[in-house]
């Protein structure tokens, strides 16, 4: 492990784990010690008209504790389970990186998610001290500018609060070799791929809950269900046309496209300025599965962990799609940019 990676994993402990659960811890003794002068029931939910949602006086406490406190660790498990030692594969010996950009906003995330849940946790149980009446609440909306500026602040804080650490390509393979062709030859290449079960378990979860939670508000009479709901249709239709790709390396150049039509990505071979096989980690790299965004300014579509074929445009942008025998389809393209 170098230095840079030791500084980067050090900071991100106590920027998007230690602190994160500090903050908590305080804001739960807080909150507990003003459990006995709550109503009971409590306030809490808030809406236009004040306090509309009523509950055990506990639940802030068990909220900050299980949710807050749970997504802390679940980060912290996400941003050290997914950055583990180098790995190597069939197609390339490029060292999976030990740190990444993701990792870093983990934990910037985590402490200003911390912070947020904190504060709201202790305003809402303020408004209430001494009342014989959760009803009787005073209003928290005008705090919510207030907990929505604390989780920015303190998140922009938590990732410059932390280390930069480049993904080293020090054992990049290099550009590929032309597949040997006659003047008469032409060579295509192709492949599906579908995104990793691990991928498909996580999209999915992710879909359910959005549909769940517009189910829940919409049998609540409550008017976000429905923006809830078109956010679930839109992720929903991502999703379906995420899961599965046909990729072609020919003589034309590289074309990528989802077994529903789009989207596409057409690259022609006069526009291919190098190609090679890498090693690609969805989650460490570009933050998850599906058509993904770098922040070394690549981009691609990433379905899975290992060999992806690499193009580098004329223009400089890289674009690469994972899947198997990527060394064969960089050797095609290759072949069909030097023709």
């Amino acid at each position: 492990m170098t230095p840079e990676i030791r500084r980067a994993r050090t900071a991100f402990w106590w920027v998007g784990v230690i602190v994160p659960l500090v903050l908590i811890a305080l804001a739960s003794i807080v909150v507990l010690a003003w459990l006995p002068d709550l109503p009971e029931p409590a306030a809490i939910h808030w809406g236009l008209d004040g306090a509309d949602g009523f509950g055990p006086r506990w639940t802030p406490l068990v909220l900050l504790i299980g949710l807050g406190g749970g997504t802390v660790l679940l980060f912290a498990l996400i941003a050290l389970f997914s950055h583990r030692l180098p790995q190597r594969g069939a197609a390339a010996p490029i060292p999976q990186p030990q740190w990444s950009a993701t990792a870093r906003l983990l934990g910037a995330a985590s402490l200003g998610m911390a912070g947020m849940m904190s504060m709201l946790a202790i305003a809402s149980t303020a408004a209430q001290r001494g009342l014989a009446d959760a009803a009787d609440a005073a209003d928290i909306t005008p705090w919510v500018a207030a907990f929505l500026l604390v989780m920015v602040g303190l998140g922009v804080a938590g990732w410059f609060l932390q280390p930069a650490v480049p993904i080293s390509t020090e054992s990049s393979t290099a550009t590929a070799t032309p597949l040997l062709l006659t003047d008469h030859e032409r060579a295509v290449w192709i492949k599906t791929v579908t995104v990793a079960p691990a991928g498909q378990v996580v999209l999915g979860i992710g879909v359910f809950v959005v549909i769940a939670m517009s189910v829940l508000l919409l049998a609540q009479g409550i008017a976000a269900g429905w923006i809830t709901a078109a956010v679930a249709a839109v992720l929903l239709v991502l999703v379906t046309t995420s899961l599965t790709f046909r990729v072609r390396a020919s003589a034309a150049g590289l074309r990528v496209r989802s077994v529903v039509g789009w989207p596409r990505v057409e690259i022609p071979a006069a526009e291919i300025a190098s190609t090679r096989a890498v090693q690609v980690d969805p989650f460490a790299e570009f933050g998850g599965w599906g058509y993904r965004f770098g922040v070394d300014g690549r981009r691609g579509i990433v379905l899975r962990k290992g060999d992806a074929v690499e193009v580098t445009r004329t223009n400089g942008r890289v674009f690469l799609v994972t899947v198997d025998d990527a060394a064969t389809a960089a050797s095609v393209l290759a072949a069909a940019a030097q023709r």
